[in-house]
């Protein structure tokens, strides 16, 4: 070293120390269950673990609780939002199906006479009269079948294992379930 060489060195080192210290730190909570994240939370909340209120105000319990909504299958189908299914864009797939349902008026609907038949013979099935399933699901459920097995019976048979693979992959993908809801529900 340069005699009165300078220490900037050291500093630059540090705020690299520094860094990986934190980067490790989120990669090892990443990796970590909810109980475990959950604890980290709270420490950075009170750090001194005095206070034992709730986080929240209005909070039941002490910590964030994670679990499933009571009668999440009623919840689902209920009234209020535009989109029964989760948000977000639809797959290609889907988006293709529900283009040819809606490109020709008459198909569209005899679909919708197939959706509005469908609901009513749900609300007179099994699951709905013993309240395992709500009509509007049970329609919901009948309508993607039908869906999928009317749309998919005059499929050509592939020439090779990999085209048929592709093909059959392709209707793995389509959401028959949201496509069925759209048309219950537009």
């Amino acid at each position: 070293m340069a005699s009165g060489g300078g220490g900037s060195w050291k500093v630059a080192y540090a705020d690299f120390v520094t860094a990986m210290m934190a980067f490790f730190l989120v990669m090892w909570l990443g990796a970590q269950d909810q109980k475990t994240r959950q604890s980290v939370a709270n420490y950075f909340i009170d750090p001194s673990g005095v206070n034992k209120v709730p986080a929240k105000t209005g909070a039941t319990f002490d910590s964030v609780s994670y679990g499933s909504v009571p009668v999440e299958q009623k919840v689902a189908m209920g009234k209020g939002r535009s989109s029964h299914t989760q948000s977000g864009e639809p797959s290609p797939s889907t988006k293709r199906v529900s283009d040819f349902l809606h490109a020709d008026k008459k198909r569209l609907a005899e679909w919708r006479d197939k959706a509005a038949a469908q609901r009513q013979v749900a609300g007179k099935s099994r699951e709905v009269l013993e309240n395992t399933m709500t009509s509007g699901e049970m329609a919901v459920q009948e309508l993607a079948k039908t869906l999928r097995t009317d749309l998919t019976k005059d499929v050509p048979k592939a020439k090779s294992s990999l085209e048929q693979d592709l093909l059959y992959d392709s209707f793995n993908d389509v959401n028959w379930k949201q496509l069925a809801e759209d048309l219950l529900y537009e």
